[in-house]
């Protein structure tokens, strides 16, 4: 007699399962008493099922991730946008993988092959337990002391003419000290975060900020003159308050970007070859001496250190996944994406031998662990060894 279990099982590899059923069946499947009956039902499914038959990538994704959420383990996403079809048996051996071992992590998408795959081995010898980054910041005041605020409590910082607030991982400061008399001498803190860090930050106008790993933002405690200018080092995603009669300038290595009320963000690492600057919202005038351009919504300005400027398209969700816990890659090469590896755990990157080229797409939680992450793209034949705080990648 066939089982509950069962029964709803095929009509989701069929995709004849309603909203209800499917969330049933979810719910049986997180069950660990049911892991047994799963996987002969896998099985079953690789043994007699025809290689050619197939089924859409993200319906097969959309089962692994509820699956994998259940056990609330971090998930990458393959993207939706497209529907990429690929061997149903490949899916099926992947998920017998996640019930045998219960331990499996991540669902990838490997863009040159179109492959579908989980895997819960650890690469590297690793001894050192790496975590992820979180909110930490170093806030750095006018006369040159300094507050770690991780050891500070939430509450009120009074400092000078400016009340700031810690919540968690923001700092608010008092748009209260915006009425400070016109003359005023312009006082300056700068909010720092280390490799493995990001915080977000509130200006006195109402500005928000979110400055990622190994960034830093200079900024006035007050805006009190006829312009609101920010230095910025490293990256930081912005949302500007509307104030036509006093634009908001942001200074990163020697290029502005000039806006009056928008979303953007802004890449500015000292250790890349280009600036980024990406609109979401509005619109921004980048400019370094001679070479300027205006933005708009959907378009990316990249200004190269011989002052090349280029503009394109680019898909924001993919430049702002960082803000949102994510790491998002869409054919992003290996040494991009361990860049942001390397500033978000706060590890060296050594390169031995030839890297061959690989593309790269899907997401993956910022709260995931190191080796999950490295396992990810060692899917593509690239190989890494963990030493210390050291990722040697082979």
């Amino acid at each position: 007699m066939q089982s509950r279990l069962e029964y709803l099982f095929e009509c989701y590899v069929q995709r004849n399962c309603s909203s209800v059923e499917e969330e049933e069946l979810m719910g049986l499947l997180a069950q660990s008493e049911n892991r047994e009956e799963v996987q002969k039902l896998l099985v079953s499914i690789i043994e007699n099922t025809d290689s050619e038959t197939k089924m859409p990538e993200e319906t097969a994704a959309s089962m692994l991730k509820n699956i994998l959420q259940k056990d609330k383990v971090p998930v990458v996403d393959l993207k939706g946008e497209k529907t990429v079809f690929m061997s149903w048996k490949r899916v099926a051996a992947a998920v017998v993988i996640l019930f045998i071992s219960g331990a499996a992590y991540l669902v990838v998408s490997r863009q040159n092959k179109g492959k579908v795959m989980a895997s819960t081995e650890v690469p590297g010898k690793q001894t050192t337990k790496i975590l992820p980054g979180g909110n930490h910041a170093t806030l750095t005041l006018a006369d040159g002391s300094t507050i770690e605020l991780d050891s500070v409590q939430n509450g009120n910082i009074q400092r000078g003419n400016a009340t700031i607030t810690k919540q968690g991982g923001l700092l608010v400061y008092d748009e209260s000290s915006q009425q400070a008399k016109a003359g005023t001498a312009v006082v300056y803190n700068t909010l720092t975060t280390p490799r493995g860090g990001q915080y977000k930050l509130i200006l006195a106008d109402g500005s928000k900020v979110w400055l990622n790993a190994s960034s830093s933002l200079r900024f006035p405690t007050a805006f009190t003159g006829k312009e609101r200018n920010v230095e910025l080092k490293g990256e930081a995603y912005f949302e500007v308050a509307k104030n036509k009669g006093k634009p908001f300038h942001v200074n990163v290595n020697g290029m502005q970007v000039e806006v009056l009320g928008t979303h953007f963000n802004v890449n500015g690492y000292s250790d890349e070859n280009s600036i980024k600057t990406s609109l979401l919202e509005g619109s921004v005038r980048i400019k370094r001496g001679r070479v300027s351009a205006l933005l708009k919504p959907g378009q990316q300005g990249i200004l190269e250190n011989n002052n090349d400027l280029n503009i394109k398209k680019v898909n924001m969700d993919d430049v702002i996944a960082w803000k949102n816990g994510l790491f998002q890659f869409d054919g992003a090469g290996i040494k991009t994406i361990m860049q942001e590896i390397g500033r978000w755990y706060n590890v060296e990157i050594v390169y031995s031998g030839k890297v061959p080229e690989r593309s790269f797409v899907g997401k993956i939680s910022r709260d995931a662990a190191l080796p999950d992450v490295l396992k990810i793209l060692e899917l593509s034949n690239v190989k890494f060894n963990v030493v210390g705080r050291k990722i040697i990648v082979q």
